[in-house]
């Protein structure tokens, strides 16, 4: 089938009609542009235009298809031939469309892929620190621990509403010239202070506001990096509402083993739990879920001369740090006691 031959062939009809091109285009419902490529040869009419096409021009579809007038002698033939080469016509289209069609079904995959290999390598690999006996979860001294109300509390901490009980042999540090402990938004109670480097031990309370998950940006994590994160409905998705949960679902989930076909939340989950556990939890000898009364968690350090508790009362998150120096007054059981009297008034 001539495209070129059946091109200059409508041409002809047409002008031979007195029609213009937008004259033809607008009988037959197409563009006057769809005209111009019939008779440039550039593409051949649609199948549902060649009746009205051909009667516009006067002629019949066997002509069409033959790209000239025909006599009686060679009708039949080129009615033939036309046939045998409009199947042929069909059949090279089609495949056109089909390998069209996997080209871009093949683009798209490759798209995908290249994305996903992204994703996994950007969420997946960065951040990765060198595993520690001590780090978080990989130390197995993980355990949670109930802590109920002992009555004990007797001081106010930093609010009208907060109460915590505190050794009466501790004193109330405010000059920050004494001790290098003493920070904003804390309160610091110190037992034997002589000067910044001795003392016994110390409790150092503090409103800890960057150590929950609305401050994710403390931590490196927001919604700007490429491709866009949207950390809080991640959070949102995977039922995340504390850094305790957080916590909790980094532990569960640390080994992981993730490829190009896991879901892009769940490797972008990963990595939010990962880069908030490890830059937040340092290396412990263990490590304590709070629950019941308090809900956070506890650290003892591999030293064992420092406890620290983060946790959330009252909406608010806290922590509180337990340092021995020159003497060993802060063990387990000391700690449990301060713990176990924070209430609310």
């Amino acid at each position: 089938m001539n495209q070129q031959k059946i091109g200059k062939f409508i041409q002809e009809r047409r002008k031979i009609k007195e029609l213009t091109q937008v004259e033809l285009a607008e009988k037959l419902g197409v563009s006057n542009r769809t005209i111009s490529k019939w008779e440039n040869g550039n593409s051949l009419p649609d199948y549902s235009l060649f009746n009205d096409l051909c009667k516009e021009l006067d002629i019949s579809i066997n002509e069409l298809l033959s790209g000239e007038k025909l006599t009686e002698e060679n009708y039949q033939e080129k009615l033939e031939k036309n046939f045998v080469d409009t199947i042929d016509y069909n059949n090279k289209i089609r495949n056109k469309r089909i390998r069209k069609f996997i080209f871009i079904v093949i683009g798209i995959l490759l798209i995908w892929f290249l994305y996903k290999c992204f994703i996994l390598f950007y969420y997946g690999s960065r951040n990765v620190n060198e595993v520690e006996d001590n780090s978080f979860p990989y130390n197995k001294e993980i355990y949670s621990l109930k802590i109920n109300n002992n009555g004990l509390a007797n001081k106010k901490f930093n609010s009208n509403w907060l109460n915590i009980y505190i050794p009466k042999e501790f004193e109330l540090i405010t000059d920050k010239a004494k001790s290098g402990l003493v920070m904003d938004n804390c309160d610091l109670y110190m037992k034997n202070l002589s000067d910044k480097d001795n003392f016994d031990s110390a409790i150092l309370l503090c409103n800890r506001y960057f150590n929950d998950t609305g401050n994710l940006d403390f931590y490196g994590i927001d919604s700007s990096i490429f491709p866009y994160l949207e950390p809080y409905k991640i959070l949102e998705k995977y039922s995340i509402d504390d850094n305790v949960d957080l916590i909790k679902y980094y532990e569960k989930h640390y080994n992981d083993k993730l490829n190009v076909f896991s879901d892009s939340n769940l490797i972008k989950m990963n990595y939010i739990a990962k880069t908030y556990s490890e830059n937040m939890l340092p290396s412990y000898s263990k490590f304590y879920y709070l629950e019941n009364d308090l809900h956070g968690y506890l650290i003892e350090s591999v030293s064992k001369n420092h406890y620290q508790a983060i946790f959330t009362f009252n909406d608010d998150t806290y922590s509180i740090s337990f340092f021995n120096k020159n003497a060993d007054y802060f063990d387990y059981e000391k700690v449990i006691e301060v713990l176990s009297s924070i209430y609310s008034i």
